[in-house]
């Protein structure tokens, strides 16, 4: 009598490591997460440039992540090289601006990955000079 109510017991009791349909064991279905596109980075070689006979005064730039810094004056000629990191599929803005301390010429480029993107001059007392991109 304990004999048969074990074997009653096993055959309508499902199996350890998954439950049975019709005596055979089923496996369950795999949860699928989704998954979310790469999206490739990229990191950039960037040099402002500014050249001029007085030095500079009121210098603002695009640093990395689109952070803007300035500096209040700085001789020339004056470089500033960065590694700007993003997206592959983003498009970067670069900029540099500042003011001529005394007369003369003023001129400000940018060089990215090796190109010049951007070559501005400004000429005069105290004249400001943009490049960007």
């Amino acid at each position: 009598m304990i004999a048969l109510v074990l074997a009653l017991a096993v055959q309508v009791m499902p199996q350890a490591g998954g439950s049975t349909t019709h005596g055979k064991p089923t496996v369950p279905a795999p949860s699928v997460e989704p998954v979310a596109a790469a999206v490739a980075s990229v990191t950039h070689s960037v040099i402002y440039e500014l050249l001029g006979e007085d030095g500079v005064r009121g210098i603002t730039y695009v640093a990395d992540g689109a952070a803007i810094v300035q500096e209040r004056t700085a001789s020339t000629p004056w470089t500033k090289l960065l590694r700007r990191g993003g997206s592959a599929d983003e498009t970067e803005f670069y900029s540099v601006t500042a003011q001529n301390v005394g007369g003369g010429t003023l001129r400000c480029r940018i060089t990215v990955d090796g190109q010049v993107i951007s070559d501005e001059s400004a000429s005069g007392d105290h004249a400001m000079v943009t490049c960007a991109k």
